[in-house]
C-alpha cells in the first residue's frame, strides 16, 4: 500500500491515502492531471494507450494543466487500475513479467489481453479475479 499511497496522495490538496476507504473521497474530489502522470509512470503506459482506456482523448489530456481535476468516473477507474497493477506487481514479483502478462492473450479471459479490458470497471474486475485465481493456483 505504501507505493500506492505515494502515487495517489496529494500534499497540495491535503489528500493523504492511508486506507482503501480514502479512495472514495479521492475519486469524489478527482485526481489531478499531475497524479495521472504519476499513475502512467507506475503502470508503464503512455498517454496514447491510456486515452483508449479512459473516456478522454490524447489531445484533450495534453491540453489540461497539471492541476486540472479529472471527472469522478475517470478518477475512480484510474484508482482501480492502480490497485490492479499493484496486485499484479506483488503477485508476479516482477514488473516486466506482469507487464508481459497484461499484453498476452489469457485463456481465462477469453483469449484477450488483460490490458484491453481496462476500459470498463467490469473488465478491471475480471482481470482482478483472474489474478486471484493465479494467486491461489486455480488455472482457468
Amino acid at each position: 500500500m505504501l507505493k500506492v499511497n505515494k502515487i495517489l496522495s496529494d500534499d497540495s490538496r491535503n489528500i493523504k491515502i492511508t486506507s482503501t476507504f480514502d479512495y472514495i473521497e479521492l475519486s469524489r474530489k478527482g485526481l489531478t492531471v499531475k497524479q495521472l502522470y504519476k499513475i502512467l509512470d507506475y503502470i508503464n503506459m503512455t498517454i496514447k494507450e491510456l486515452s483508449t482506456i479512459i473516456s478522454l482523448s490524447e489531445r484533450q489530456l495534453n491540453r489540461y494543466d497539471k492541476e486540472h481535476l479529472l471527472r469522478t468516473d475517470i478518477s475512480a477507474q484510474l484508482i482501480q487500475i492502480v490497485e490492479l497493477y499493484t496486485k499484479g506487481y506483488e503477485l508476479f514479483e516482477d514488473r516486466d513479467k506482469f507487464q508481459k502478462w497484461m499484453d498476452a492473450e489469457i485463456v481465462g479471459l477469453g483469449n484477450v489481453k488483460p490490458k484491453s479490458l481496462l476500459d470498463t470497471t467490469f473488465g478491471i474486475q475480471m482481470v482482478v479475479n483472474e489474478l486471484g485465481r493465479l494467486e491461489y493456483g486455480i488455472i482457468s
